[in-house]
């Protein structure tokens, strides 16, 4: 059985959240791991995933009015390609069924060795419920493209979620 729990600061699976956290994540692509669990601006939720009472992955989502963004969205690697990652999308569905939820993605790029994973990664969220926005941008080095689920966002809401949410994101558009 799939379970998602709402997870707290004072998880005991906190220890395990991070360390995939850090695996699953490249290092210019990470935000203060603390600060997003601490929530003292009380935007950010975390969820925990679980086949049978064992962890297998967790969504950490940032939001404000009607969009939630997931941030970060990770499955054990030994558990990848099962399934659980449609599962998980479909539980956050159901959680944010008011909401339209973004996520970002790599875009694929001329000559980039990553543009496969890129692609599996794409075509995973457009089997998955989510559409392609004409939202791109750059940062930390990376371009990025928005996709949606719950209905479109425009460039104009993507700049307003975070302007709702007082951080600037030193993005870049493309």
């Amino acid at each position: 059985m799939f379970i998602t729990k709402r997870i707290g600061a004072k998880s005991k699976d906190l220890k395990k959240i991070e360390k995939l956290y850090i695996e699953a994540f490249p290092e210019n692509e990470r935000f203060s791991f603390s600060k997003m669990i601490k929530n003292e601006s009380g935007n950010y939720e975390t969820f925990g995933f679980y086949k049978d009472e064992n962890f297998c992955g967790f969504a950490i989502l940032l939001n404000s009015k009607d969009i939630s963004h997931i941030l970060y969205i990770a499955t054990l690697p030994e558990l990848r390609g099962s399934g659980l990652g449609t599962k998980a999308l479909a539980a956050l569905r159901r959680i944010k069924k008011d909401m339209r939820i973004i996520v970002d993605i790599e875009r694929e790029l001329l000559d980039c060795e990553e543009n496969e994973l890129r692609r599996r990664r794409k075509n995973f969220y457009l089997r998955n419920g989510y559409e392609e926005t004409d939202i791109r941008y750059r940062w930390q080095e990376e371009s990025y493209e928005i996709l949606s689920s719950g209905g479109i966002v425009t460039k104009e809401d993507f700049g307003n979620f975070w302007k709702n949410l007082g951080i600037n994101k030193n993005a870049k558009d493309e």
